[in-house]
């Protein structure tokens, strides 16, 4: 039996955070809330109806390596 690995911490931090705005987008759009997004250096309120068209491309995030010298 394999064994799970397990992510590191920013992985896991983002997986969740994922998470926590799917559940979000889904709840505002349930019950017909605008969304506050951030568009064009400017916050901005779209329609729920909009919120499928909310995607982002995921930002490469530079980490530290350990043991490496800065």
């Amino acid at each position: 039996m394999k064994k799970k690995t397990k992510g590191s911490l920013t992985e896991m931090a983002i997986q969740a955070l994922t998470v926590a705005v799917a559940k979000a987008v889904e709840d505002h759009r349930r019950r017909g809330i605008p969304l506050a997004v951030w568009r064009n250096d400017r916050a901005v309120s779209i329609p729920a109806s909009e919120a499928g068209a909310l995607r982002e491309v995921p930002i490469e995030y530079r980490t530290k390596s350990h043991g490496a010298k800065s």
